[in-house]
Parts: structure tokens; sequence; C-alpha cells
């Protein structure tokens, strides 16, 4: 994990400076994270997974349709966003 990435212009494509973060499911615990996606099993039923939902403890979900038993893994979320400019002095 580490602290934010500040990304030299030629790496993005443009002449501004990018600054990128990489935050894990442990940080988006308390962030109210909720993951909306077709169970992979049956692909029919869309079931909504929260960060609670981990392997720590197996605490998932089941589809309601096929019975699998769904849980996260792993997630990461990458936000980029300008980075601040410099101040001139």
């Amino acid at each position: 994990m580490g602290a934010p990435r500040t990304l030299n212009p030629m790496e993005v494509g443009s002449r501004v400076s990018r600054v990128v973060e990489k935050v894990s499911l442990d940080r988006l615990k308390d962030r109210d994270l909720r993951v909306s996606l077709l169970c992979p099993y049956c692909k029919s039923t869309r079931v909504t997974l929260t960060a609670d939902h981990t392997l720590d403890d197996w605490n998932g979900i089941d589809c309601p349709k096929c019975g699998a038993h769904i849980l996260l893994d792993s997630i990461s979320v990458v936000m980029i966003k300008e980075a601040p400019k410099p101040s001139s002095k």
C-alpha cells in the first residue's frame, strides 16, 4: 500500500501530474463499500456484497437461486487526481 504516488506527466500522457492512490479492502471497511454483481455461478441473480462479506470469517452471502456461497477475497480501488500545483517562492 504506501503513500500516494505522483506520476511523471509522460506516464499519463498529458502535461498534468497525477496522484495515484490505491485503497485496499481493509481501508474500505468503514466506508460503506457495496459491490453489486450477478452471481458468478448461475449468472442470473444479482447479489450485493459489503466489506463485511470477506474471507476473514467466511461471512459471505448465499445466492437465493443456486445456493452458491459468495464472499469478497480482495478488492482495491484506484483513485487518480491532479497533483497539487507546486508553490512558487
